[in-house]
């Protein structure tokens, strides 16, 4: 299944004006926080790990971090491994971010969720945060 995955967005196929959308936002140089949901096997996740390639380039081990939520769901993930991670210093280009990947966030507890926006809120200006779901009406 990896073989197949696409490695660039000009890989992905799918709703025309919100691909065009992602690649200005990879043009500009950094994305906002997203929210991005819709049913399995659409490619949120695929299309993400596009994005952050582009915008970290040869960054991408240290600058990025993918959690799958479902797996690592309690309030103890969220303040341990995110925060340590949005709290660490890496060097990269001006205006670059650090970005966390949250794959199937909707399974995050409400817990969780509290704390996650916590972290958000104060490590806005050096992290962007990237929630995939199915039902983005259990993200608060």
């Amino acid at each position: 299944m990896e073989k197949y995955r696409p490695k660039t967005l000009s890989d992905v196929y799918g709703n025309v004006e919100q691909i065009n959308t992602l690649r200005a936002c990879v043009a500009q140089g950094s994305i906002p926080n997203l929210i991005l949901a819709g049913p399995p096997g659409v490619g949120k996740t695929s299309t993400v790990l596009c994005i952050v390639r582009e915008l970290l380039e040869g960054h991408f081990k240290e600058a990025a971090l993918e959690l799958n939520a479902s797996d690592e769901r309690g309030i103890d993930v969220v303040r341990e491994q995110i925060k340590s991670f949005a709290q660490k210093k890496v060097a990269l280009g001006a205006g670059k971010t650090k970005i966390i990947i949250l794959d199937e966030a909707d399974s995050l507890t409400e817990g969780a969720q509290h704390a996650l926006r916590m972290i958000i809120s104060n490590y806005s200006e050096t992290t962007r945060f990237v929630l995939s779901c199915n039902t983005s009406s259990k993200i608060i």
